[in-house]
């Protein structure tokens, strides 16, 4: 525990050592390498500030101001410069490229899954339940290489990373222009990371070998056919696995293997697969992790995903693959089952308006500092989402008669389970199908969506409908 504990100080040192040369407004806007590079240097600083403010205890609170909001605990925001969401919000924008990943950092949840910050009577407030983490990965000094360009909107970036158990990672991020200048398409805690070398273990948070162990007991137990020895190791509903016959389940390659979390190759061989695994012999993708993205407080590693390498879903690949324009419908399609589960239309003004109010917003930012979308606004934001004009919000919670516009409250995001397919495209219609399972594994599946998507003349998507379909394993 100390040396978790002396790891966890290092880091928020290290975080507090690079704020000195954060704050600015904008990175620099040039076009040689060079200038996009010193741009992608100052966007990693601004990272690492907005990770500190967020889950590295970086907002200054009241303790003795605590309030109950919504039935949990907050303390009041003491910060002058962060005295309210919007200012915290402006900052999150000067570094990143969507507004999706400004609104999820702020709906981010504390450790009882409560919103990590509230506003009230415009006023931030924290939760006192927020549990300090630590990021996990320190960049290595001189290793930051750009790695390619796409005229001059987008750039892709490699550089090094130290883990906290001194495993080395080459990690991949990439940066997008916007009318506002250079911005981070995600957070760096979300990089693309590549292990290197395998680190001591020494300061590791898991003992060394979890992750292996885990994998090796998963394929045990799937291989047994008993449900309770699957329950063991694995959470959620187990009882899909009961009887499934596997004569063969071996580790035959890594792609990634630390103590927390590993990524491996597996032969497996199914004679009777219940319905949900395919049988036969080929190669399965296995995926094992902690349960709560890394964080220091985070429980067991757990299998999350197995499935047969050939088969490819947007949610299970890599930052580069998301990020990519050909997979912004499946983007939205994501952030869209995040905030509302699994919801069947013909036509989006079958949709509450409600959802379509408050999506339309998520998906787009207003153009004023005080964050209050005008009427105009609203209606565009509306039509670049579904497709749809003419739509009247005014009833909604998220109008506002005073400003006479609308006003975007944050909440967290859910995380069903769902493997969301790569995404089909045909000229200006794609469509992404998306299963949903009633357990982490995804063995049980209830109901299977096929989301129909438009372009938009700017090159984004819109959603057209979502409707179930019937489909076999």
């Amino acid at each position: 525990m100390l040396k978790e504990n002396l790891c966890r100080v290092l880091s928020l040192f290290l975080c507090l050592a690079l704020l000195g040369g954060c704050g600015g407004d904008s990175a620099p806007q040039g076009n040689s390498d060079e200038d996009i590079t010193a741009a992608f240097e100052e966007l990693l600083a601004a990272d690492y500030e907005v990770y500190y403010l967020l889950f590295a205890d970086g907002l200054p609170v009241d303790r003795a101001g605590e309030r109950e909001l919504d039935g949990a605990l907050y303390y009041p925001v003491t910060s002058q410069r962060f005295s309210n969401r919007g200012a915290l919000k402006k900052r999150l924008e000067e570094g990143y490229a969507k507004e999706e990943t400004v609104e999820a950092l702020l709906a981010a949840p504390d450790a009882k899954g409560n919103p990590a910050l509230a506003q009230r009577d415009g006023a931030l407030w924290r939760s006192a339940a927020c549990a300090v983490s630590a990021l996990g990965y320190e960049v290595v000094e001189d290793s930051i290489r750009l790695t390619g360009r796409r005229s001059d909107l987008t750039a892709t970036f490699s550089f090094q990373e130290e883990g906290l158990d001194g495993s080395l990672y080459e990690t991949a991020m990439s940066i997008s222009r916007t009318g506002a200048g250079w911005r981070l398409d995600a957070p760096r805690k979300d990089g693309e990371r590549k292990l290197l070398r395998e680190g001591s273990s020494q300061t590791s948070a898991y003992k060394e070998g979890t992750a292996r162990r885990v994998a090796e007991d998963f394929l045990a137990a799937i291989h047994t056919g008993s449900a309770a020895q699957v329950a063991a190791v694995a959470s959620g509903d187990c009882a899909a696995w009961e009887g499934v016959r596997i004569t063969e389940a071996r580790i035959t390659g890594v792609t990634e293997e630390l103590d927390s979390q590993g990524d491996y190759k597996v032969q497996v061989t199914v004679e009777d697969g219940k319905g949900f695994l395919p049988e036969g012999s080929q190669e399965y993708r296995l995926v094992v992790r902690c349960g709560q993205d890394m964080s220091w407080e985070a429980g067991q590693v757990i299998p999350f995903y197995f499935r047969p390498a050939s088969e490819r879903y947007y949610n299970w690949t890599g930052l580069e693959t998301q990020s990519s324009p050909e997979n912004e419908a499946a983007n939205s399609i994501e952030v869209f089952i995040s905030l509302y589960g699994m919801q069947t239309f013909a036509s989006p003004w079958e949709l509450p308006p409600e959802t379509v109010a408050e999506f339309s917003m998520v998906m787009v930012k207003p153009q004023g500092e005080d964050m209050v979308y005008t009427p105009q606004e609203f209606a565009a934001a509306v039509e670049r989402s579904f497709g749809i004009t003419g739509f009247d919000g005014r009833n909604t919670e998220f109008y506002s008669q005073e400003k006479d516009g609308y006003l975007l409250w944050g909440r967290g995001p859910n995380s069903p389970y769902v493997l969301i397919g790569m995404p089909q495209t045909a000229g200006n219609s794609c469509q992404t199908e998306v299963s949903f399972y009633g357990d982490p594994l995804c063995t049980q599946r209830l109901h299977t969506l096929r989301y129909t998507m438009g372009k938009n003349p700017d090159g984004s998507w819109h959603f057209v409908s979502a409707q179930e379909i019937q489909t076999t394993e």
